[in-house]
């Protein structure tokens, strides 16, 4: 690729792999599944667990893909066109940031899809701390331990390059946890270490609480509505 077609991939393709990961992923399955604006159900948070827990595993699923996605199909159109390498990672991580700063989500799916576009072998080692994150319901600890892991083990396998954009990812993690959700309190040192690591707030519950909030107040409405029948007949 000669330097002009270089000049004019990167201004195209940089912005429009920001762009892409700008697209509310969440909102628009929530959407889809009739559901209304995912932001105001559940703990809030426009991601692929909150759509799991408010939704269902259909819409959850269809969500961590789509936001995938974001990570996953930038830098391969750029891989596909001919760009260098450091551009292909950079259009991975560009949807992360868009991810992070307009849409306000955590990044976690779209930063992994990212880390699969940049180093695979390097994601495929370190993708069991995901998955037993999530097994354990500690889904927030499993995905920061990945990605602090992923320049390292990238490192190791010696591909210095791809360690150094691997780096960026789990720095844009931090940031969207650290700074928390709207009217979140001041960043104490234990609302830090709740945040970067288990991407809550201190008194929380696990990973699922809000999940289990959410079954318990559609439990106790559905038994007042059953008593509240229940009477209804009696006074028939």
């Amino acid at each position: 690729m000669n330097h002009a077609r270089r000049v004019t991939c990167a201004a195209v393709g940089l912005p429009c792999a920001f762009a892409w990961g700008c697209l509310p992923s969440a909102r628009i399955v929530s959407r889809l599944w009739g559901a209304g604006d995912i932001v105001t159900a559940g703990d809030g948070k426009p991601g692929a667990a909150n759509v799991a827990h408010t939704l269902g595993r259909g819409a959850g699923a269809a969500t961590l893909a789509a936001d995938m996605a974001k990570g996953i199909a930038p830098a391969a159109l750029a891989w596909r066109c001919g760009a260098w390498p450091n551009l292909t990672c950079a259009c991975a991580v560009a949807p992360v940031v868009g991810h992070v700063g307009v849409v306000r989500g955590r990044g976690a799916a779209t930063a992994l899809g990212a880390a699969l576009a940049i180093d695979a072998p390097a994601t495929a080692l370190v993708l069991p701390a995901v998955i037993g994150g999530a097994l354990s319901k500690r889904a927030g600890l499993g995905a920061m331990v990945a990605a602090l892991g992923l320049p390292v083990v990238s490192l190791v396998l010696g591909r210095r390059g791809r360690a150094a954009w691997c780096a960026t990812l789990p720095a844009i993690l931090a940031y969207a946890r650290l700074r928390g959700g709207d009217g979140s309190g001041p960043l104490t040192a234990r609302v830090a270490w709740e945040r970067f690591w288990y991407d809550r707030e201190p008194g929380d519950g696990g990973d699922d609480s809000a999940a289990v909030a959410g079954a318990a107040t559609t439990v106790a409405a559905a038994g007042r509505t059953a008593d509240d029948t229940a009477v209804s007949e009696e006074a028939r």
